[in-house]
């Protein structure tokens, strides 16, 4: 437990300064550097260390609330600090390290592994941050040429830290074929047009109504992927993300199933040739089409047909080259 929000610390000869003990938020194993800048997108992290998702635009006012919320998450406040609610890279790998030594499913335990590097390296880098923070904090505005050069070796080792998290981390590519990747990227573009419908709704059967929910592209632990993983939420707090040859179902970062896309079935169906029911007249009247995902026991209701039409089959393509 932390009981102060900083500490001193020595970080060069003579240099001693005050260090943040707040988790310090970042794209860092995520995306290369610049690449926010290029297409505007922010990033945002969820609650553990190489998960989040990208922001897309949406004119959905509900969707920008739902990202308000999750940004607003990410303030550091004193309190969680003491009751030890902020994110922790040494919990994250404690965490990640014991459901690997107990994973009895090797694709899993694999998984798990690549995570657990992914956050060694991490650790590194996001300290290496709050330093530089810390030193540019004491330098002020005044010019300080010691103070600079030791902020210049300090980004020297985030540099040398991308390259070593780019060898550690699970590359999408590298893991299936060639033909098989080409129709992975089809889907997930195919999957973009699903996640931007305005409404995505999902049955409540205890409460007897339809939550809304939210797709996006996302990141699961530090898997790399240069399309970003396709994302689905439920209203049981699930994440399901999906890769060239199989999905993630995940309750968490470290709790989550690997199930083989090839035996997923995924049906698309136009909600006119289905007989509407009260709840669903009053909660999703505009609603035009349905997923279900009999496996996960999921339905999802869109305000669009096409889009999921065409996603449904983007998946089904690419099955048949599994």
């Amino acid at each position: 437990m932390k009981l102060f929000p900083y500490k001193w610390v020595k970080v060069a000869d003579g240099l001693y300064v005050r260090l943040s003990n707040h988790y310090r938020y970042s794209d860092f194993g995520v995306r290369d550097s610049g690449e926010m800048r290029y297409t505007g997108r922010r990033y945002v992290a969820d609650e553990t260390p190489g998960t989040g998702f990208i922001e897309r635009e949406s004119e959905s006012h509900s969707y920008h609330q739902f990202v308000r919320r999750k940004l607003a998450e990410q303030r550091p406040s004193y309190w969680k600090l003491l009751l030890d609610k902020e994110p922790s890279f040494d919990k994250a790998i404690a965490e990640a390290s014991k459901a690997m030594v107990n994973a009895t499913d090797k694709r899993k335990r694999d998984f798990l592994e690549c995570y657990v590097n992914a956050l060694t390296v991490a650790s590194k880098e996001e300290y290496a941050q709050r330093v530089i923070r810390a030193i540019k904090d004491k330098m002020g505005h005044r010019s300080d040429r010691f103070m600079s050069s030791v902020i210049s070796h300090y980004k020297s080792k985030i540099r040398q830290l991308e390259h070593d998290m780019y060898a550690v981390q699970r590359h999408v590519k590298d893991r299936c074929t060639g033909e098989s990747y080409e129709a992975y990227c089809e889907m997930v573009h195919a999957f973009t047009r699903v996640a931007s419908c305005r409404r995505i709704w999902q049955p409540n059967t205890q409460k007897r109504r339809y939550d809304q929910v939210y797709f996006d592209l996302g990141v699961f632990d530090y898997i790399r992927s240069d399309t970003y993983l396709p994302l689905m939420r439920d209203n049981l707090g699930r994440r399901i993300y999906f890769l060239p040859d199989v999905i993630i179902v995940a309750r968490s970062a470290v709790d989550f199933d690997v199930l083989p896309l090839k035996t997923l079935t995924l049906v698309c169906q136009e909600l006119a040739i289905v007989e509407p029911t009260e709840d669903m007249l009053s909660s999703i009247g505009d609603a035009a089409s349905m997923i279900e995902i009999p496996e996960l026991n999921l339905n999802f209701y869109f305000n669009h047909y096409h889009a999921i039409h065409d996603f449904v089959r983007a998946v089904d393509k690419l099955k048949s080259t599994l």
